[in-house]
């Protein structure tokens, strides 16, 4: 019997631990899911428009484009000035080694006296001079001319009109925008032009003929290579002196302008 009794009340233990079990599975298994009575839809809502915060007017953003200047118009003024070298058969000895200024002054003229063949031909430019050379030792005039002595040369040999004026980029692109070529005397070494002798001429003239943005446009008769030479414009401030006594490179920076005597009449 106490065997019956031990069977009966390990039975009636094990069901009243399953519904315990059972019970604590309920009560931890929550529906949270609402049911349709608590489902509360939203209303619209009006919100006074005093409350409605409002935006400030905003300007629309304008970028404006960087003024960018027009270059200036493309300008080439070019004279037609014929050209010689003043050692017209590259004999550099005396007196063509010297003969730059006479060079200058027979372009000039033959421009201004209306010749419009671009170079001189070879024995023309020799015997013209060996005859300018000739006819300054005949009167008084040195090897080495001066400015000043240049516009005599023209005023008295080819009755061209010259004056010496100070050398300004300026004045010499105004004049040349007139049709006046300009004969600058020169410190020779201080041009450096390549194609000279070197260590090139201590005392050196040549003819401005044009000009083209930053550069100037010459006949330089130190050369063969010297019709329509360019030298840039920072050159000839450093470059243009007088003959000064021989002391090139403190001479006075002046220029040659040249017309036509019957200009202007």
């Amino acid at each position: 019997m106490q065997a019956v009794h031990a069977t009966r009340y390990m039975l009636v233990s094990a069901a009243a631990i399953a519904l315990i079990g059972v019970g604590c599975a309920q009560r931890r298994v929550v529906d949270v899911s609402p049911s349709k009575s608590q489902v509360v839809p939203l209303q619209a809502t009006t919100v006074p428009s005093e409350l409605v915060a409002q935006p400030e007017s905003v300007k629309p953003l304008v970028v404006e484009a960087p003024v960018v200047p027009e270059p200036p118009p493309h300008r080439i003024t070019v004279l037609p000035v014929p050209f010689t070298v003043q050692a017209p058969y590259a004999n550099w000895e005396l007196p063509y080694q010297e003969a730059c200024e006479e060079a200058s002054m027979l372009m000039v003229a033959d421009f201004l006296s209306g010749r419009r063949d671009l170079r001189l031909p070879p024995d023309e430019a020799d015997r013209r001079i060996l005859e300018l050379v000739a006819w300054e030792t005949e009167h008084g005039y040195p090897i080495d001319v001066t400015a000043a002595e240049v516009t005599s040369i023209l005023d008295e040999r080819f009755g061209l009109a010259a004056e010496v004026v100070p050398y300004d980029a300026a004045r010499l692109r105004a004049e040349l925008a007139a049709g006046r070529p300009v004969i600058l005397p020169a410190a020779g070494r201080s041009l450096g032009n390549p194609y000279f002798h070197s260590p090139g001429p201590l005392y050196h003239m040549l003819v401005v003929k044009g000009y083209e943005g930053d550069e100037f446009i010459v006949n330089d008769p130190g050369t063969r290579r010297g019709e329509s030479y360019r030298y840039h414009e920072s050159v000839f401030p450093r470059a243009v002196h007088d003959w000064n006594g021989g002391d090139v490179d403190q001479g006075q920076q002046v220029m040659v302008v040249v017309r036509d005597a019957r200009e202007g009449q």
